[in-house]
């Protein structure tokens, strides 16, 4: 049996998420005895716990919670499921400049950290390991766990392309991140542009895009359902947007979208990143444009249901041709118009998503969205049926148990997805 020790760069929660998706659907496999789901480690030592300070992150200041996770909090969260929280900074490095600049302290924090996770996953049933990782700051996992019998990584965004980035060395990011791929068993990558990268690197290279949950996005194609009241009261027609207000945004399309149709509702939902604060509130004063903020997962139906386009108004650039918008299926599972500028993974679906450019073919793409009149939204929800979060995580689980076992994986065995997972040539 297979104990999964996965370190992911989400908390758990948020089912509609990649990381914690990929997590609940593979503890479903029958040959898994456990998974281990690591979430971000807090920067909390024992002399921020005494004063109650706490840099900020997904706990929250309660001390309760960070003394847990100074100590290893392990909690049961799914049917074989763990999550799993920790420190990488125990002991202090924040008080003097001197102290933070000591590598043998942080080494130390990075020995403490490892070896609490060690003594969770000694914890939880299972024999063999499977390392999971997610992200190029997790390099360190490579010499930490020399017994995995396999090691995955899920490459899923060119994360030295994003403009705030975890560490002052953009170069050493990518030297991670390639470390990761070379050494990994298997490669799952999101995009095909990412995956033409892996290959130069690693001969096991997949290619396995994102996916939606019909069991709770799927709710938003029901017609009669409730409308999110916030929604309901504005002018229509609702132009709408379900994801994290983020780098990939291009704020200056939004904002030649909402003066150019004055009267129509543009609605965004979801967090917004701390250093896009000022683009968000310099379009917020437009009357017509409304940032809700963090919606429950569990809510998002109900926004949904109340958009009559949906859009993902992204900058085209690197960071956006590496990716495959969980957005983009999720807008499928409603049903609904969509419009999109040509990021990745949008030209697979182009026969039910409107892919245009720039202001003005935005804008008309937009007017022939709203007069579509519900035309293609057959066709839109098969799609959705063909790319749901368990039969993708499946395809993945039989690519990981041909790479263990030698068994055929065939890549034609998969979903009707026009970009299924398929192995590299």
């Amino acid at each position: 049996m297979w104990k999964l020790l996965y370190l992911s760069v989400n908390e758990w929660g948020n089912l509609g998420r990649r990381k914690p998706r990929l997590a609940y659907e593979f503890a479903h496999q029958p040959r898994v005895a456990s998974v281990l789901y690591v979430e971000p480690p807090v920067r909390t030592s024992l002399l921020d716990l005494l004063r109650g300070r706490f840099e900020p992150g997904h706990l929250d200041s309660r001390r309760r919670d960070h003394w847990a996770a100074l100590r290893g909090w392990l909690r049961p969260v799914a049917p074989k499921v763990w999550a799993y929280v920790g420190s990488t900074k125990t002991v202090p490095l924040t008080r003097f400049t001197a102290l933070r600049r000591l590598t043998i302290l942080r080494r130390l924090n990075r020995t403490l950290y490892v070896a609490q996770m060690r003594r969770a996953l000694r914890r939880l049933p299972g024999r063999h390991l499977i390392l999971w990782l997610t992200h190029p700051l997790q390099v360190f996992a490579l010499g930490a766990f020399p017994e995995r019998a396999l090691l995955c990584y899920d490459w899923t965004d060119d994360w030295a392309e994003f403009d705030w980035l975890p560490v002052e060395d953009r170069q050493a990011l990518i030297d991670w991140n390639d470390r990761i791929v070379r050494e990994a068993d298997l490669v799952f990558a999101v995009s095909e542009s990412l995956a033409r990268r892996a290959r130069r690197l690693n001969p096991h290279v997949y290619r396995a895009p994102n996916a939606t949950d019909l069991a709770v996005i799927g709710r938003a194609s029901e017609p009669d359902g409730p409308i999110a009241p916030e929604i309901a009261a504005l002018p229509r027609p609702v132009i709408g947007y379900i994801g994290q207000i983020a780098d990939k945004m291009d704020y200056d399309l939004i904002a030649a979208l909402a003066d150019a149709r004055p009267h129509w509702s543009f609605v965004f939902v979801g967090k917004v990143w701390a250093n896009r604060q000022a683009e968000v509130e310099a379009l917020a004063v437009r009357p017509n444009v409304h940032f809700l903020g963090f919606r429950p997962y569990e809510a998002l139906p109900d926004y949904l249901r109340g958009f009559d386009v949906c859009v993902i108004p992204h900058r085209v650039n690197a960071l956006t041709r590496s990716m495959n918008p969980i957005k983009l299926f999720d807008y499928l599972a409603t049903g609904k118009p969509i419009v999109s500028t040509s990021v990745a993974g949008v030209g697979a679906f182009a026969d039910v998503v409107r892919v245009a450019d720039g202001p003005d073919a935005f804008v008309a793409a937009l007017d022939a969205a709203l007069a579509e009149g519900g035309a293609l939204r057959e066709r839109r929800l098969a799609y959705a049926r063909a790319n749901a979060w368990p039969a993708r995580a499946a395809q993945m689980w039989r690519a990981i148990e041909e790479r263990i076992y030698g068994t055929p994986y065939l890549a034609t065995d998969t979903s009707d997805d026009p970009s299924p997972l398929g192995a590299s040539p």
